[in-house]
């Protein structure tokens, strides 16, 4: 014989995990589409935090800078000798992740600077920002494509020495 005592307690916790399932798998939902990386939801639509992009803010706005890139362009004026071509790595930054992003090995000073990566521009490109870049004493302006499959990144910067402005220069960074 079935004992119905334990009946109630069974069912409560029953209905107390379909409802914990339910909860937590329709909270972040936005009609069809679930909001990531701290996305929140607007008449069925994800709303994305700065840096983020997407229909359910998926891709982080520095996610197409990520890679190893070669130096194929560098011109400084006046000119500064030494190797024109090097390789760089560009890896996603820990304070944001979403657009911010290290460059290593910036102009081949084995020096790492940190760099903001703007939203997508109506062109298609990104603009580039690299500003007060620690000891290196650079800043950089400049710009990101994708064209034909191909990541690229063309930047202006200035040096400097004892906040005296040294050479300013261009460069050309592709990604392997």
């Amino acid at each position: 014989m079935i004992s119905f005592r334990f009946f109630p307690a069974v069912a409560l916790v029953v209905v107390l995990a379909v409802s914990a399932i339910m909860y937590s798998s329709c909270k972040n939902k936005c009609g069809s589409t679930t909001c990531q990386n701290g996305g929140t939801c607007d008449n069925n639509k994800c709303v994305c935090p700065v840096g983020y992009s997407g229909n359910s803010c998926q891709t982080g706005w520095a996610d197409a800078a990520i890679g190893t890139y070669t130096c194929v362009r560098s011109a400084c004026t006046p000119a500064v000798t030494g190797v024109n071509t090097w390789q760089s790595s560009i890896t996603k930054d820990a304070t944001n992740g979403g657009y911010t992003v290290d460059i290593s090995n910036f102009n081949n000073s084995n020096t790492t600077v940190v760099a903001t990566v703007d939203t997508a521009a109506a062109n298609g490109s990104q603009q580039i920002t690299i500003s007060g870049a620690g000891g290196t004493g650079t800043d950089a302006s400049g710009s990101l494509t994708i064209t034909n499959g191909v990541t690229q990144i063309s930047l202006h910067f200035t040096t400097y020495s004892g906040g005296i402005a040294g050479s300013s220069c261009e460069m050309i960074m592709r990604k392997e």
